[in-house]
């Protein structure tokens, strides 16, 4: 129970240091994004508003039943009217009578405020749910913590679950995949999270959007609120909170530098991508929508690398059937204008599911149920999404690329089940693209090991470095405690690169690298050293790695390459490049 402190807390001024993973400075008001059931502060009420809470209550009651009516005639209209029946699931739960009277009791018995009284009794009754040997009540444990939250937020006046009403900078515990799809992103700017480290999903997002992000800021949350003006560096991990003119005026100096250090980077926007010594190098884009396949084009990029399909999905929260899916890859084709786009298949499990939560709650989830694995379990569903990438491909150049591929077993397997797409779409007389190029991912360090046999039975590889380092290390890329021994220039990840780059100039396929690791200015010079001849990087990321690929000298970066892959430990390859371990 709370101390009978006022609703009101003083805007307090104070500075806390982070993780920095998305360079630049921003200043702007503050949305708590996150797990409000835990958010909420317990305060101690008067009997004589024990009314009004009642009354907060029951108002928050009555807006959540009619926005769960519009968006279920909205959902019934779009999909159909199963698909709305999550919307009647809820509603239920806001009519039961009898959690209505316990949470209205407990506000007048133990004269404690309503969003705390709803926070508790929807976790009790979630938990009792959740140990339910039904499978059926255990799913609807979800539904009673998302209506929960619905209810606190209207009663708070806190919109952290839907979608953004005005720029902000987002702070959070933490901020997963499926958090992230239905933001408005224009009007994100800025990331601060407790928890995660330089790869986590916050910080990928934070590059790809261009914004500014720092993690790893503990206890951020607790101390402030919704509203505040925040001050993020995401070059140095400083926060400021609701900062003094004097600091912000300094910040905004800095934000006109960056504007500066930007406009040199106008020569390179309509440019070749090639080397000092004028080696050709094709720089491709990394996408997550079909709109942002425009913005690689006016870019001058090669091509799209990596298409995350399962974004669209995950905005969805459901499996999409194949004419949804064709569409979207239709018009990521017409965006592209000609140009090659590189779609990679399903890649959920980890931190990232279709639907509210993870069903299997696994213990260690980027070690189980996830991408090709699941696509290979559910063939029905990977088949649909083959056809829709194959019909797509006859309007276009189309590549598939599969993800998470341990051994030459799985890429055997999915071929299986292209060809048998195939045969489906000719036999319907559906015109696609029966000569579609298939690459592997590179991610798992076995995958490396048997990279040689990989390269003879598909068209091309490509790296992915956020989870090969990952693998390779045994370093979770979201956790904050190890963040520090994430480090794509061990000796030991240059190793894995380079015997995939050689297993695929041996074969005579293209390798590309499409990890967050081809867009570092720093890493750019030790992967052409390499033999990479082919980067796909976030789209905030591709003129800066036009310069940095036309400041390098192949020769030299050859040198540097040979040199780095001999070093004995990490630091030494780190004083190679001139990277700041402190």
């Amino acid at each position: 129970m709370g101390d009978g402190k006022s609703m009101e807390r003083e805007r307090s001024t104070f500075q806390m240091t982070g993780i920095p993973v998305s360079p630049g400075v921003v200043l702007g008001p503050v949305m708590l994004f996150g797990d409000i059931l835990d958010e909420v502060e317990t305060l101690s009420i008067q009997p004589s508003q024990i009314d009004f809470e009642v009354k907060r209550f029951s108002d928050a009651v009555t807006l959540v039943k009619q926005e769960l009516a519009r968006d279920a005639e909205r959902i019934s209209g779009e999909l159909g009217p199963s698909e709305a029946d999550i919307f009647l699931v809820h509603s239920m739960i806001l009519e039961d009578p009898k959690l209505v009277q316990t949470i209205e009791g407990r506000i007048r018995d133990e004269l404690i405020n309503a969003e705390a009284v709803v926070s508790s009794e929807m976790k009790r009754v979630s938990a009792v749910l959740r140990g339910s040997d039904d499978s059926y009540l255990r799913d609807r444990a979800y539904d009673v913590t998302d209506i929960g939250k619905r209810v606190i937020e209207r009663m708070l006046g806190v919109w952290a679950h839907c979608p953004l009403t005005h720029p902000v900078i987002i702070v959070t515990r933490e901020l997963r995949a499926s958090d992230t799809v239905s933001m408005d992103r224009g009007r994100v700017l800025g990331f601060v999270t407790e928890l995660g480290g330089r790869q986590a999903h916050a910080a990928i997002l934070a590059r790809s959007l261009g914004v500014p992000a720092v993690v790893g800021a503990h206890g951020i949350v607790d101390r402030i609120r919704s509203g505040d003006t925040l001050v993020v560096d995401g070059t140095t991990g400083e926060v400021l909170v609701n900062p003094s003119d004097e600091l912000v005026r300094g910040f905004k100096q800095k934000q006109e530098q960056e504007a500066l250090d930007w406009a040199e980077l106008s020569p390179y926007l309509d440019a070749t991508t090639q080397s000092a010594d004028g080696t050709r190098i094709q720089l491709m884009a990394n996408i997550s929508t079909a709109n942002e396949s425009k913005e690689a084009s006016a870019l001058s990029a090669d091509g799209v690398g990596l298409f995350r399909t399962e974004m669209p999905f995950i905005a969805a929260g459901l499996f999409l059937a194949e004419e949804e899916q064709y569409a979207i890859y239709r018009a990521a084709v017409e965006g592209m204008g000609g140009l090659p786009l590189t779609i990679r298949t399903l890649d959920i499990g980890g931190d990232k599911f279709v639907g509210r939560e993870n069903p299997l709650l696994e213990h260690n989830p980027h070690l189980g149920y996830r991408s090709i694995r699941v696509s290979l379990d559910r063939p029905d569903t990977f088949i649909e999404q083959l056809r829709a990438i194959l019909r797509a491909g006859a309007d276009g150049d189309v590549r598939i690329l599969l993800p998470m591929v341990s051994g030459v077993g799985e890429l055997r397997a999915a071929r299986e089940l292209l060809e048998k797409a195939k045969r489906s779409l000719a036999a319907d007389g559906v015109p696609f693209d029966a000569d579609m190029k298939v690459g592997v991912m590179i991610e798992i360090p076995s995958a490396v090991m048997v990279a040689d046999r990989l390269a003879a039975e598909c068209d091309f590889l490509s790296i992915g470095t956020n989870d090969l380092v990952q693998y390779a290390l045994a370093v979770d890329r979201g956790n904050t405690y190890v963040d520090h021994l994430y480090r794509p220039y061990d000796p030991a990840v240059l190793a894995l690169i380079e015997r995939t780059v050689a297993a695929g100039r041996e074969a005579g396929k293209p390798v590309s690298v499409c990890g967050e690791m081809a867009g570092a200015t720093e890493y750019i010079p030790l992967l052409l050293g390499l033999g990479v001849r082919e980067l796909s990087v976030a789209m905030s990321r591709v003129l800066f790695a036009r310069r940095a690929i036309a400041m390098t000298d192949i020769g030299e970066a050859e040198t540097l390459a040979s040199r780095a892959v001999a070093a004995v430990t990490a630091s030494e390859v780190a004083e190679l490049i001139g990277i700041n371990q402190s």
